[in-house]
């Protein structure tokens, strides 16, 4: 199970495409992305994370799909679902799966570069928590 205590190293995993240039600022927050739901929950089981950013993006990234499965392994730790798609499905789903945010991701440019600034965000949001 995770810890959500911010006394270890925070840590994030964002379920998504890798960005081009892994502009992840150097920071006290450990940042990794995965590109299957596999991995994803092979790097749940390695450390303690204290967030969880699941895209969804279908085809591709099933961000509701990889919530429930972080549900089963842990109930605990906080899970963002990020798309661009906004209906009441996806809501309804989201609920379900008990996702602890659902974030709209901003802009029309490529999607790696939304799930980036949100990413970024958490990260900032994150070493802010363990002053």
């Amino acid at each position: 199970m995770s810890e959500t205590s911010i006394a270890a190293t925070p840590r994030i995993l964002a379920y998504g495409p890798q960005p081009a240039d892994s502009a992840i600022a150097q920071s006290d927050v450990d940042v990794e992305f995965v590109e299957s739901s596999r991995e994803l929950f092979e790097r749940l089981t390695e450390a303690p994370t204290h967030l969880v950013i699941c895209l969804h993006a279908p085809p591709v990234f099933d961000g509701v799909e990889a919530v429930k499965g972080i549900r089963r392994f842990d109930a605990t730790v906080p899970v963002v679902l990020a798309s661009r798609i906004q209906n009441t499905m996806l809501n309804l789903q989201a609920v379900q799966s008990q996702v602890t945010w659902s974030v709209n991701l901003a802009g029309e440019g490529p999607i790696e570069e939304a799930l980036l600034d949100l990413v970024t965000d958490a990260r900032e949001w994150l070493e802010r928590q363990a002053e």
